[in-house]
């Protein structure tokens, strides 16, 4: 999209209109760019929240510190005993709302916002189970050569693909420490994930093509969340599948847990 607030942009002038507006998008531009929206607005988010599921019943600690944040900056506002009170009354409902309200339930942006344990608990899901990259390859424009970290030298040829391993990569001790392979929301707070390199943390992509839908997918799960961790409980079963392999999109065959109303 041409920024119109561009003061040499002449609209009554062809020139200007030939040289600074983008051609219109093929057919088949057209059908690729919905079928990512498709894909990308659809199963990823579905996926991090079974994956945040998953990471709730394994790790319980977690579970108490969310609902913690939940009860203090949420539950306080609207009134009655909250998720982690002893009432057999279920907490009030929750309205979820985009728009300017009076009212002490919304569950708004801003209010989310202020949930920051429960923002590093997804981000660290979404580092232990990264979403989609395989759909994120790029081709390269022209021929380079790139020096990679021990030293040798990777010719890149003109027009082919590239797709980095961000599993190896969010899974690396140079990268996240010795604990790299563990469960820990707290690496990403501001003092612990400030100096790190822009591109350890890849679930949404990087740079002038990352997922333009990021914010909007991360507010969703943690709404989400909030929504289902107020009224229910998440526990591991006997047919719970713990041994896990992260799939780059579909996730789970099937994810069986025991849900406990909380009373």
């Amino acid at each position: 999209m041409y920024d119109a607030e561009d003061t040499n942009f002449d609209t009554t002038n062809k020139a200007d209109l030939d040289i600074k507006v983008p051609k219109k998008l093929t057919r088949e531009e057209l059908i690729q760019s919905a079928r990512g929206f498709l894909i990308a607005g659809a199963d990823t988010t579905a996926t991090l929240l079974n994956y945040c599921l998953y990471e709730l019943a394994k790790h319980p600690e977690c579970e108490e510190a969310i609902l913690q944040e939940i009860n203090d900056f949420i539950t306080s506002e609207v009134g009655g005993e909250g998720v982690l009170g002893t009432s057999s009354v279920y907490p009030p409902p929750l309205t979820f709302s985009i728009h300017k309200s009076n009212r002490s339930d919304d569950i708004n942006y801003n209010k989310v916002k202020d949930l920051t344990y429960l923002d590093r608990f997804v981000k660290e899901v979404a580092r232990f189970h990264p979403l989609a990259f395989t759909v994120t390859a790029r081709r390269a424009i022209h021929s380079t050569t790139l020096k990679a970290s021990d030293g040798k030298l990777i010719q890149i040829d003109k027009g082919v693909a590239i797709l980095g391993n961000a599993f190896a990569i969010q899974m690396d001790e140079n990268i996240w420490g010795s604990d790299a392979k563990e469960f820990n929301p707290d690496r990403f707070l501001p003092e612990n994930f400030e100096n790190r390199h822009s591109m350890a943390w890849l679930p949404f992509g990087i740079g002038p093509r990352i997922c333009p839908g990021k914010n909007l997918a991360l507010h969703e799960a943690k709404s989400t969340l909030i929504f289902l961790l107020r009224k229910f409980k998440f526990e591991f079963c006997d047919e719970t599948n713990t041994d896990i392999i992260t799939d780059t999109i579909t996730n789970f065959k099937t994810l069986k847990m025991k849900i406990v109303p909380r009373v």
